[in-house]
Protein backbone atom coordinates (compact mmCIF):
# COMPACT_ATOMS: atom_id res chain seq x y z
CA UNK A 1 0.00 0.00 0.00
CA UNK A 2 1.46 3.35 -0.80
CA UNK A 3 0.45 6.86 1.54
CA UNK A 4 -0.11 10.37 -0.70
CA UNK A 5 0.70 12.81 1.76
CA UNK A 6 0.75 16.80 1.22
CA UNK A 7 4.12 18.56 2.35
CA UNK A 8 5.23 22.20 1.94
CA UNK A 9 8.90 22.81 0.63
CA UNK A 10 10.78 26.26 0.08
CA UNK A 11 11.49 27.33 -3.08
CA UNK A 12 14.71 26.80 -3.43
CA UNK A 13 14.46 23.40 -1.86
CA UNK A 14 11.59 22.61 -4.32
CA UNK A 15 13.99 23.64 -7.18
CA UNK A 16 16.67 21.30 -6.06
CA UNK A 17 14.51 18.53 -5.49
CA UNK A 18 13.28 19.23 -9.34
CA UNK A 19 17.29 19.55 -10.82
CA UNK A 20 18.26 16.50 -8.98
CA UNK A 21 15.01 14.54 -10.03
CA UNK A 22 15.85 14.91 -13.63
CA UNK A 23 19.11 15.34 -13.14
CA UNK A 24 19.14 11.21 -12.39
CA UNK A 25 16.27 10.04 -14.68
CA UNK A 26 13.91 9.90 -11.44
CA UNK A 27 10.59 11.22 -10.46
CA UNK A 28 10.07 13.83 -7.44
CA UNK A 29 8.28 10.94 -5.35
CA UNK A 30 10.70 8.19 -6.13
CA UNK A 31 14.09 10.76 -4.88
CA UNK A 32 12.04 11.88 -1.47
CA UNK A 33 11.13 8.56 -0.77
CA UNK A 34 15.09 7.09 -1.36
CA UNK A 35 16.34 10.12 1.23
CA UNK A 36 13.66 9.76 3.36
CA UNK A 37 14.20 6.21 4.12
CA UNK A 38 17.79 7.14 3.74
CA UNK A 39 17.47 9.58 6.53
CA UNK A 40 15.37 7.49 8.48
CA UNK A 41 18.05 3.82 8.69
CA UNK A 42 20.48 6.44 10.26
CA UNK A 43 20.47 6.26 13.91
CA UNK A 44 20.21 9.50 16.18
CA UNK A 45 23.77 9.21 16.76
CA UNK A 46 24.88 9.32 13.21
CA UNK A 47 22.49 12.30 12.35
CA UNK A 48 23.96 14.24 15.77
CA UNK A 49 27.54 13.76 14.77
CA UNK A 50 26.75 15.03 10.85
CA UNK A 51 25.42 18.16 12.66
CA UNK A 52 28.35 18.35 14.77
CA UNK A 53 30.27 17.93 11.82
CA UNK A 54 28.89 20.43 9.61
CA UNK A 55 28.55 23.06 12.72
CA UNK A 56 32.36 22.96 12.76
CA UNK A 57 32.71 23.15 8.81
CA UNK A 58 30.73 26.38 9.16
CA UNK A 59 32.77 27.06 12.37
CA UNK A 60 36.19 26.89 9.95
CA UNK A 61 34.76 28.59 7.39
CA UNK A 62 33.94 31.55 9.58
CA UNK A 63 37.71 31.58 11.08
CA UNK A 64 38.99 31.36 7.55
CA UNK A 65 37.15 34.56 6.63
CA UNK A 66 36.89 36.38 9.79
CA UNK A 67 39.59 39.03 8.15
CA UNK A 68 37.82 39.68 5.38
CA UNK A 69 36.68 43.55 6.15
CA UNK A 70 38.79 44.06 9.11
CA UNK A 71 41.45 46.22 9.86
CA UNK A 72 44.51 44.35 10.85
CA UNK A 73 46.37 45.82 13.51
CA UNK A 74 48.79 44.09 14.79
CA UNK A 75 50.44 42.14 11.87
CA UNK A 76 52.61 40.06 13.81
CA UNK A 77 52.33 35.97 14.47
CA UNK A 78 48.91 34.72 16.43
CA UNK A 79 51.23 32.30 18.29
CA UNK A 80 53.83 36.18 19.04
CA UNK A 81 50.94 37.75 20.41
CA UNK A 82 49.76 34.96 22.46
CA UNK A 83 52.79 34.27 24.31
CA UNK A 84 52.66 38.00 25.15
CA UNK A 85 49.71 37.78 26.44
CA UNK A 86 50.43 34.96 28.66
CA UNK A 87 54.12 36.87 29.95
CA UNK A 88 52.27 40.34 30.61
CA UNK A 89 50.59 40.94 33.91
CA UNK A 90 47.20 41.87 34.08
CA UNK A 91 48.02 45.32 35.44
CA UNK A 92 50.93 46.04 33.33
CA UNK A 93 49.93 47.34 29.80
CA UNK A 94 50.92 45.55 26.34
CA UNK A 95 53.41 46.86 24.31
CA UNK A 96 51.18 49.10 21.64
CA UNK A 97 52.38 48.03 18.53
CA UNK A 98 51.43 50.90 16.46
CA UNK A 99 55.08 52.70 18.06
CA UNK A 100 56.57 49.48 16.65
CA UNK A 101 55.66 50.05 12.98
CA UNK A 102 57.74 53.33 13.00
Amino acid sequence: MTAKITISLPDDLFARLDAEAAESGVSRSELVQESLATYLDKTREERVDEARRARMLEALEGMRTFHIGREVRDDRPSLEILREVRETHDSAPMRDVRKDRR
